[in-house]
């Protein structure tokens, strides 16, 4: 922005030189820079850092913005992954930048049921339910036929051993020791077990809910190459995580050059915990270091607060 568009802007009684000296001055403290000869000043990451500590303030959501998230949210909260799939979802499409959420951790949360589905002859779906609302499918085949009577056995040993039993205690030692003990069922065991222990130790990992990334082909002061690279970090899990990891229990920024990662210094990471049963998950906001982040720190606390809530009641009635 220019000096005389700032003059203009204000409505002040400031001349258009003295504002180009103020500016000239705060370019020389590091809050400004002219990104080429012909254009105007634009905050730096120090500027937007002294905006966020000291001038800025959360823009209230405005009513219709508020019902948008609560029909999405309630209409969703019948399951946990439903209910963060459609977080994700909302709050990328309120602040059109890239939205992550994450699971809570897993903890101490145990097996509250496991089911059976035929698919067909010789395969079927194992249904891992737990006691934090998670569900976790897995399809398996066998060299026998599958009847009704054989997967009701089937469900009795597996809810007999495992229900009230934490998701960490379904090992491969635990499992042999099962089919140890069942030799003669331990042909028909040896199948399904193998997929209940990757349903249990998929169903302890946190998942991330990432959406709108096609939003990061419209922000601005972003390059190819830039976006290139936040695609890329999106794909790596374990930063992804380290860094969602590093969120406070208030809002926090992590603006342009602060990131750790290169991929990230072209953008800004807005987030921030919800919490529910003595759990945390993080909902986070990637988008450009020239953002609303008044606007988008009010959206960010209050799909995290209506996650936690909701959430909670999904989980009580389980």
């Amino acid at each position: 922005m220019g000096s005389k568009a700032v003059c203009e802007d204000l409505n002040s009684s400031f001349s258009s030189a003295t504002i180009r000296s103020e500016m000239a001055d705060l370019a020389n403290f590091g809050y400004l820079f002219q990104p080429h000869v012909s254009s105007g000043r634009v905050p730096s990451d120090l500027g937007y850092r002294l905006y966020i500590n000291k001038l800025m303030n959360k823009k209230p959501l405005f009513s219709e913005e508020k019902n948008l998230i609560n029909g999405v949210l309630s209409v969703a909260a019948t399951d946990p992954e439903s209910l963060l799939e459609q977080a994700a979802k909302v709050l990328s499409e309120i602040t059109h930048f890239t939205a992550l959420i994450t699971t809570p951790p897993a903890g101490e949360t145990c097996v509250r049921d496991i089911r059976f589905v035929k698919i067909g002859r010789r395969s079927a779906m194992i249904v891992l339910m737990t006691t934090g609302g998670m569900v976790k499918n897995k399809l398996f085949r066998c060299d026998y036929d599958l009847t009704e009577d054989i997967l009701g056995m089937l469900g009795k040993i597996l809810n007999e051993k495992f229900r009230g039993e934490l998701l960490k205690s379904i090992t491969p030692e635990c499992v042999n020791f099962l089919v140890g003990g069942n030799r003669e069922t331990a042909f028909m065991l040896l199948p399904v077990l193998d997929v209940l222990m990757q349903a249990a130790k998929e169903a302890c990992e946190v998942e991330i809910k990432i959406y709108g990334r096609k939003n990061l082909l419209s922000l601005p002061d972003v390059t190819a190459e830039s976006v290139s690279g936040i695609f890329n970090f999106l794909e790596n899990r374990d930063k992804v995580l380290r860094l969602l990891n590093s969120a406070g229990k208030n809002i926090d920024f992590i603006i342009g050059g602060e990131n750790i990662y290169e991929e990230l210094k072209s953008a800004s990471v807005v987030l921030t915990k919800y919490s529910v049963g003595g759990k945390s998950g993080i909902a986070a906001v990637i988008g450009p270091t020239r953002m609303d982040y008044g606007m988008v720190a009010s959206q960010l606390e209050y799909v995290s607060a209506l996650v936690g809530v909701l959430l909670g009641r999904i989980l009580e009635n389980n």
